[in-house]
């Protein structure tokens, strides 16, 4: 017989997940204005959902052991007396992976006669008292606990699995909730974009109408200073501004002899006449200037909110020294950048296969990198002065006929 110290019995696993929303929602209406408006929103998801996801045990029974026998009594009726009858008890040991405390949860699917044992660290003891030398029947009892053990385990895993893939969505909502309150509660909404326009007079010779319709993680730091809101470029304009950018690559592809002579800086003039043709900015028509040799960037308060950078591909180590140039401009959070890429070697093909493995290997490179069309890739870039601040970046490849 089996010892009975129950198994899957003493809470309810859907009620705690219940709680554990209920605390997820409490941690994020605790944020401060100052930290959760200073940070990214990714990294501060990716830090609760690691710290509330479940783990689900595994039993690995291929490593079963006998780890202890010995005598006790058993206390029995005979003929309307009580009197103990001698015993022996055999305790085998089961090592387990994840969380130990499930093994006290009853799941959504249950049966009313649970299994037993207790667990002792790592290891899950079941322990059987007989009062024969049955080896067969010993053997038949254990292997029956075990199926009813593992079978409750899968019912657990079941909604563990269920529970951990609501996290992040609901994490994320939360979050951003929380983030949109804390704005409107400054009145900083406003104050947050940067008003562009398209020319009522826009040509449209080279550019099609766009139509845009979203390991223990430690938590996010956030910058010692009060939060102060800056300048950002809407991502929807950004977005226009990248497919206006790619659009060019049927300039390009039309009119190959136009483009063949050109260096960095033509090539960036270029660029630089039709996206100023598009867009007006605030307080003059020319919203796209150019710093140094290949940059075209926007520029509010002394700050850069756009940046482009022009290079021809000279293999992986340019590539990698422009992204290094990227940052060394990045000014604060979730400055959005481009680098666009020319290339005038025969095999472009090869080009485009070095772009991935050589923006991943980058000691900066975070997150979400993605080829989004042919010669379009995008990722995120973390800043190399503060842990908070990120980099969304677009790489345009353009084959340039020699």
């Amino acid at each position: 017989m089996q010892d009975r110290n129950l198994l899957f019995s003493t809470y309810d696993l859907y009620g705690t997940c219940e709680q554990v929303k209920s605390q997820i929602s409490i941690e994020i209406g605790s944020f401060q204005a100052d930290y959760l408006l200073s940070v990214s929103l990714d990294d501060v998801c990716d830090h609760l959902v690691e710290k509330y996801s479940m783990e689900s045990p595994e039993i690995m029974t291929e490593n079963i052991e006998l780890i202890n026998q010995g005598e006790t009594t058993v206390p029995t009726e005979d003929f309307g007396r009580r009197i103990n009858l001698k015993a022996n008890y055999y305790l085998f040991s089961i090592p387990f992976t994840g969380d130990g405390n499930l093994f006290k949860f009853k799941a959504s699917t249950f049966t009313y006669s649970p299994p037993s044992g207790s667990v002792n660290g790592n290891e899950l003891h079941l322990k059987f008292v007989r009062t024969d030398h049955d080896v067969a029947a010993l053997k038949q009892a254990l292997d029956r606990e075990i199926s009813i053990i593992t079978e409750h385990l899968e019912w657990i895993k079941n909604d563990i699995t269920k529970f951990n893939g609501t996290l992040r969505p609901t994490i994320l909502s939360k979050l951003e909730a929380r983030k949109e309150k804390l704005l409107k509660d400054q009145g900083l909404v406003a104050s947050l974009g940067i008003p562009m326009r398209q020319r009522k007079d826009a040509p449209t010779t080279y550019t099609t109408p766009i139509t845009r319709k979203k390991i223990t993680i430690p938590k996010p730091k956030a910058s010692k200073q009060p939060f102060k809101p800056e300048p950002e470029l809407e991502k929807e304009i950004y977005d226009q501004i990248i497919d206006t950018l790619q659009n060019m690559v049927l300039v390009m592809e039309r009119s190959p002899h136009a483009f063949s002579n050109m260096g960095e800086e033509d090539l960036r003039t270029h660029f630089l006449v039709q996206l100023n043709g598009l867009y007006e900015g605030q307080a003059t028509g020319e919203t796209f200037n150019f710093e140094g040799k290949t940059d075209i960037l926007i520029r509010v308060e002394g700050k850069n909110i756009f940046i482009a950078e022009c290079k021809f591909w000279t293999g992986p180590k340019g590539l990698q020294e422009t992204i290094d140039q990227l940052l060394g401009y990045l000014s604060w959070r979730d400055t959005k950048v481009a680098i666009l890429l020319f290339n005038r070697n025969k095999d472009f093909t090869k080009v485009l296969s070095h772009i991935p493995e050589t923006v991943q290997s980058h000691s900066n490179y975070k997150k979400n990198f993605k080829q989004t069309k042919d010669t379009e890739f995008c990722f995120v870039l973390k800043s190399n002065i503060d842990e908070s601040r990120e980099l969304l970046a677009t790489l345009l490849a353009f084959d340039i006929p020699q």
